[in-house]
C-alpha cells in the first residue's frame, strides 16, 4: 500500500470512529480514540520509514550493520511511554485500545478490497 494512501485511511477511519465513540458513548472515549490514532499514525510513519532503510539497506548488502533493533526497542518504548503519558492524563483505556487498533483495521479493508477488486478483474 501507498504510504500516503495509507495514512489518509487510518486518520479517515480514526476520525470516523473517534466520533462515533464521542456521540455513542462518551466524548471522553472519542477523545480516547483520537489520541490512540494519534499515537498509532506516528508509530506507523516510524516503522515505515524504518522498513524503508532497512530494505534498502538489505539491497545494498548493508542490512547485517544498521541497529534496527535498537531502533525497533526505541520505537517500541515510545509508543509504550506514550501510552502510560495518555493514561496518566486519565483518557480511558478502552477507547486507547479503539484507536490504536484502526491502522490494523484499516490494512484489512485495504486489502479486503484490493483482493476484492483483483478476483473482479481477473474474472472479466
Amino acid at each position: 500500500m501507498n504510504q500516503d494512501f495509507a495514512i489518509h485511511l487510518i486518520i479517515g477511519l480514526g476520525t470516523l470512529v473517534a466520533g462515533l465513540l464521542a456521540l455513542l458513548v462518551s466524548p471522553g472515549q472519542g477523545a480516547a480514540a483520537a489520541a490512540g490514532v494519534a499515537l498509532s499514525v506516528l508509530n506507523y510513519q516510524w516503522l515505515y520509514r524504518g522498513a524503508v532503510r532497512f530494505f534498502e539497506a538489505a539491497q545494498a548488502g548493508n542490512a547485517g550493520q544498521g541497529i534496527w533493533i535498537v531502533v525497533a526497542l526505541l520505537r517500541i518504548g515510545l509508543l509504550v511511554g506514550g501510552l502510560a503519558v495518555l493514561l496518566k492524563l486519565g483518557l480511558p483505556g478502552v477507547g486507547l485500545v479503539v484507536g490504536l487498533s484502526v491502522p490494523v483495521f484499516s490494512q484489512i479493508a485495504w486489502s479486503s478490497y484490493r483482493a476484492f477488486h483483483q478476483s473482479v478483474q481477473a474474472r472479466s
